[in-house]
């Protein structure tokens, strides 16, 4: 008769409690996401752009160069920016840089052509050094909007600032929902497009998160170039469909990627309750999709594309004045089927409830 190893109990027990240790962390992780995700949605009515600012002096002409008129928020930034400058009595020049790195250093030196007093883009400014580096030289100073993979200063990058919420809150706020909403047990397709830092940023806090959550797996991280994403997005996730199963979870790093897939999972049939599309940006069709309930996308990290153009004409009156960027960074806001008709969403944009045009306004002195 053998006997039993005197070790085989403690080795079982330990098993026991790494399991239970194991579980207890996810669950953890669960409630940590769930709790991330109410406070993300919850309404934004605090103030939390600069408490002072320069007078604004009228008479100043500046070029917008978007990166690509397509998109919602490039198209809006643009929109809320001339408003903006034209009540401070600035001209605005806008040059659609349409989605491609040729056309975007084409568009930055039609902008010093004009000699213009500053320049705004939400290209990306790595594509860009050799126009913004003349810019510069020239004392034009250059502003961005989502030029970069951080908001703030970019002096090796030749911008006085760069605009736009933290991309690495973004892509955990997208995480996290994900975590909440699977329980802690996902399949994710994380999307990217390499040609903008700030993409790559959101996309490696998606990946990064997800990975902090034992029972989820990114089970592929794709790069794409966004200027494809017609071509590509339909075949790309018909293939994730059924090359990884349901239930499914795909982030990103634009809602505008989704504009293509959507059309392609409707054609094969999948069933909406199996994929859910995370987006962000928070365009007019991602708030369509969201609030119809039966289009795939669930949630959207939305930006206050108006607030930024805002702060946009805000940073470049600084600039002018020699002063310092005003280090306001907007908070992420998570948009679901719950609160996707307040703070603007009945116009399917997001507008936070803080009064930021009339503030700026005030701060600039302007009646």
């Amino acid at each position: 008769m053998k006997r039993s190893s005197p070790a085989l109990p403690a080795l079982m027990l330990a098993s026991v409690i790494a399991c239970g240790a194991a579980s207890a962390h996810a669950d953890d992780i669960v409630a940590d996401a769930k709790a991330n995700v109410e406070r993300l949605g919850a309404t934004k009515t605090a103030w939390t752009g600069p408490a002072s600012a320069p007078k604004v002096e009228p008479g100043k002409h500046i070029a917008y160069l978007s990166a690509n008129e397509q998109n919602d928020g490039e198209r809006q930034w643009g929109q809320a920016l001339a408003e903006a400058a034209g009540k401070a009595g600035w001209k605005v020049t806008i040059i659609d840089g349409r989605g491609s790195p040729v056309s975007w250093l084409s568009g930055m030196n039609q902008a010093i052509s004009l000699k213009v007093d500053g320049i705004v883009t939400s290209a990306d400014a790595r594509s860009l050094a050799a126009p913004i580096r003349q810019a510069n030289e020239l004392g034009i100073p250059v502003v961005g909007i989502h030029a970069a993979g951080t908001a703030g200063p970019q002096p090796e990058l030749g911008l006085f600032t760069n605009i736009q919420q933290d991309p690495a809150s973004i892509g955990r706020a997208q995480a996290d929902w994900v975590i909440a909403h699977s329980g802690g047990k996902a399949n994710v397709v994380v999307t990217t497009s390499g040609e903008y830092a700030i993409a790559m940023v959101k996309a490696t806090a998606v990946k990064d998160r997800l990975e902090q959550c034992p029972d989820c797996k990114v089970v592929e991280f794709s790069n794409t170039p966004l200027v494809e994403a017609a071509q590509r997005q339909p075949q790309l996730v018909a293939s994730w469909v059924q090359k990884y199963g349901l239930p499914l979870y795909i982030t990103a790093i634009a809602d505008y990627t989704l504009d293509f897939q959507v059309p392609a999972l409707k054609a094969g049939g999948v069933d909406p309750s199996k994929v859910f599309l995370v987006g962000s940006d928070g365009t007019k069709s991602a708030y369509s999709r969201i609030r119809g309930g039966k289009e795939y996308q669930t949630v959207t990290v939305a930006e206050p594309n108006a607030y930024l153009g805002y702060q946009a004409v805000d940073e470049l009156n600084r600039a002018f004045h020699k002063q310092e960027p005003s280090g306001t960074v907007p908070p992420p806001y998570l948009v679901t089927a719950t609160n996707v008709d307040v703070q603007g969403g009945k116009d399917n944009t997001y507008v936070p409830d803080n009064n930021f045009a009339e503030r700026y306004l005030e701060l600039w002195g302007v009646k």
